[in-house]
């Protein structure tokens, strides 16, 4: 049987992270570097192809696990990270998961195998499982936009403070009664999002009002679906905060087709300030993602771990977010 990094692992009690820093040509501790070291040598553990690669030879080309490419702030995000990446000599292989976590071991895998350098991912699930597919074959890894709760690099916006920001400004403008269209509570993003909606209630004494939350799943039938739920409450909110682009588009659809005046009857403010909400009637006020910064900083992180620096790891980075204020939140 084949002697993987796993067995490496559990035979010199060193983490899998370590070994994987230790086979990449990082620094580790004297005692893990002597630990794993025998543990090789008892072994007989020798590298596959792909982490003998990242040591020896490169392909210069990094792999990106990503969710779906009918969004446009993904596509957006995918563009960024690969003009960075062209800038350094790499090109970009695509695999998406929709989701799904074996969808995503399988991408890991099947990247993997083509012998990456480096491997993006935007995690299927907060647990994210295939991080120990990509670490087997000593692949560096970085997360970027979702932050999973393994220990991983990872760069994304901070979104629980972004989604604060838009709240705050409802409530400064003095709606109590406000709606939101969440994603799913197994999306780490969605739940940040979901924790600064709350946040704001707490700190400005709105009272929490279970029938204004609309579980979703990002997408632009869940808009359509938690405007439509909303709306038919006997106590309406008066204002909606809908946490994605995609449900947004889905949201103002509903608006439109069930003639809602924005902002006079319900005041909408979103999460994703791109195209759509300036060509909106009204405009909509938005909280912005740094989308280039988001890429250039993975990129960054990616290459240094390539290049066998894991000094600061694990690195984990949450950019700001900044509001756009246009037309679509009036005054209650």
């Amino acid at each position: 049987m084949e002697v993987t990094i796993k067995d490496v692992a559990k035979k010199s009690g060193v983490s899998i992270t370590t070994i994987s820093k230790y086979i990449n040509g990082g620094n580790v501790r004297g005692n893990n570097k002597k630990a794993i070291e025998s543990a090789i040598e008892e072994l007989g553990y020798f590298p596959n192809k792909a982490a003998r690669g990242l040591r020896n030879s490169k392909t210069f080309t990094i792999g990106f696990i990503l969710d779906e490419m009918d969004n446009q702030y993904i596509s957006l995000l995918v563009g960024n990270v690969e003009k960075y990446l062209k800038a350094a000599g790499y090109s970009l292989m695509i695999c998406c998961h929709k989701g799904e976590v074996d969808a995503e071991k399988k991408c890991a895998e099947f990247l993997c195998q083509r012998h990456v350098d480096g491997i993006l991912v935007s995690p299927a699930k907060e647990n994210f499982d295939a991080l120990e597919t990509v670490r087997a074959y000593g692949i560096p890894i970085v997360a970027v936009d979702r932050m999973p709760s393994r220990e991983c690099d990872s760069v994304t916006s901070n979104a629980a403070s972004g989604a604060y920001k838009a709240v705050e400004y409802l409530a400064l403008q003095g709606h109590r009664k406000i709606g939101v269209i969440a994603g799913e509570d197994t999306n780490v993003t969605a739940v940040e999002r979901l924790k600064g909606y709350r946040r704001v209630l707490e700190d400005y004494g709105i009272p929490y009002n279970e029938k204004y939350i609309y579980h979703g799943d990002f997408k632009f039938d869940s808009g359509y679906a938690g405007v439509e739920t909303l709306w038919k409450l006997e106590e309406r909110p008066t204002a909606i905060f809908v946490c994605n682009y995609n449900t947004t588009l889905g949201a103002m659809t509903a608006v439109r087709n069930l003639n809602i005046h924005v902002p006079q009857q319900l005041s909408i403010i979103c999460f994703d300030d791109l195209e759509y909400s300036l060509i909106s009637n009204p405009k909509l006020t938005a909280v912005r993602q740094p989308v280039e910064k988001l890429a250039k900083n993975a990129v960054k992180i990616l290459l240094k771990r390539i290049g066998g620096n894991y000094e600061d790891f694990p690195e984990k980075q949450k950019i700001p977010m900044t509001l756009h204020v246009r037309d679509s939140v009036a005054k209650n």
